[in-house]
């Protein structure tokens, strides 16, 4: 009876839903573009992409060459902001804001299935008296807005843009 109930409730498998996708199984993602003086950035959101593909298991990542789609991205902007001060109008905390341009393309033809002009996110982190501690939570940062926007893109595209 619990069979029946669960086959009747209109559950079906994410990734299925975007009609564009069909006969779409391999994806590739080059390195992003950095337009910032954010030196790494590109490698960051470029791996930090592929990883999310990778886990989610819906599309295959392969190299251009053997790709049915090619997600290219370019990181227009990364900047930093302070949002608290202490009492002695020193920087205690930083939000840093990151903003990408892309877009899912046919390797074959060219066609964009998918663009996505000025994706924003952002994230906090702690400042500190030690520069390698500061600059390893704005690393940490920069993962999370990468996780973040890798997983909205992905979801994104795979559920039907």
């Amino acid at each position: 009876m619990i069979l029946l109930a669960a086959a009747g409730c209109g559950y079906r498998l994410a990734g299925r839903d975007n009609p564009l996708l069909g006969g779409i199984n391999t994806i590739a993602i080059p390195y992003f573009k950095n337009e910032t003086f954010e030196a790494g950035a590109e490698s960051v959101f470029t791996r930090t992409f592929a990883d999310q593909f990778i886990q989610s298991k819906r599309l295959q990542v392969v190299s251009v060459d053997k790709a049915d789609v090619i997600l290219r991205g370019t990181i227009k902007i990364v900047r930093e902001e302070i949002i608290t001060y202490n009492k002695n109008d020193k920087a205690m905390e930083y939000r840093v804001y990151v903003t990408l341009d892309l877009a899912l393309e046919k390797r074959d033809t060219g066609e964009v299935l998918w663009k996505r002009k000025r994706l924003k996110h952002n994230e906090e982190y702690q400042v500190s008296n030690d520069i390698m501690v500061t600059e390893t939570g704005k690393n940490v940062a920069l993962e999370k807005v990468a996780k973040d926007l890798a997983k909205r893109v992905e979801e994104s595209i795979i559920q039907g843009f």
